[in-house]
């Protein structure tokens, strides 16, 4: 057994990733323009070819990722297994948040703020969990 409660800031902080992708994904399927006052290229991110995987807009991969997160942490509070699981989730949720920043940044030369939001938070969530690991 390993220390209760210790992977709570990881549920809590990928909530707001959840709820960020969750919005975005609804606002997809609904056909809403997002309101982007912040960095002005949501739109163009948003509808660019690299939006989508596997016939799904990344918003719903987020959901699905965030999600995971979430049911990862709650379980690895108890199960060190699940701590193992959780680390190699947010090690590729941290990949593809550096590939995905890169393709704003570098080929689109466009930046969605709410992208931009999740793809920090994945890496500053694989971050924590670097460093609650190294404390064990």
């Amino acid at each position: 057994m390993i220390k209760k409660h210790k992977y709570d800031l990881i549920a809590i902080l990928a909530v707001i990733g959840l709820g960020v992708s969750l919005y975005l994904a609804v606002t997809h399927y609904l056909g809403f323009t997002v309101p982007c006052d912040i960095t002005y290229g949501c739109e163009a991110v948003l509808h660019s070819k690299y939006s989508m995987f596997w016939g799904l807009p990344l918003s719903v991969w987020g959901v699905v990722y965030f999600f995971s997160i979430i049911f990862s942490a709650l379980l690895a509070n108890h199960y060190s297994v699940w701590a193992k699981i959780l680390t190699g989730v947010l090690a590729l949720g941290a990949l593809a948040a550096l590939g995905f920043l890169s393709i704003q940044f570098f080929v689109l030369k466009k930046v969605c703020q709410y992208c931009l939001a999740t793809d920090l938070l994945s890496i500053i969530l694989f971050i924590i969990d670097i460093n609650i690991e190294r404390k064990v």
